[in-house]
């Protein structure tokens, strides 16, 4: 995936006119060339209903005047918020 700019990233899926993934939440940390994207969605089962939400992870560099995607991870939702737990509590370190 590449882009010209990081506000183009964005993680709703339509199929067929169906939604069958919703953008929920999202945060951009950029730094020099480097950016981590972090996403809140949920997907659609196979019966229509919505799953419970998940966090992807997407890690971007800057080339040629254009964002290209280096690296991705999808976390279920409680094992995003044991990593948020986990890193609060290194704010003492």
């Amino acid at each position: 995936m590449i882009v010209g700019e990081l506000d183009e990233v964005q993680y709703d899926l339509e199929i067929d006119g169906e939604q069958v993934r919703q953008q929920l939440s999202r945060k951009v940390w950029e730094q020099g060339a480097w950016a981590t994207i972090a996403i809140a969605f949920r997907e659609r089962d196979r019966d229509g209903d919505w799953k419970p939400a998940k966090v992807a992870l997407l890690r971007f560099r800057k080339e040629h005047e254009a964002w290209k995607r280096q690296a991705a991870i999808t976390l279920p939702l409680p094992d995003a918020l044991e990593l948020a737990t986990t890193v609060e509590s290194w704010r003492t370190l």
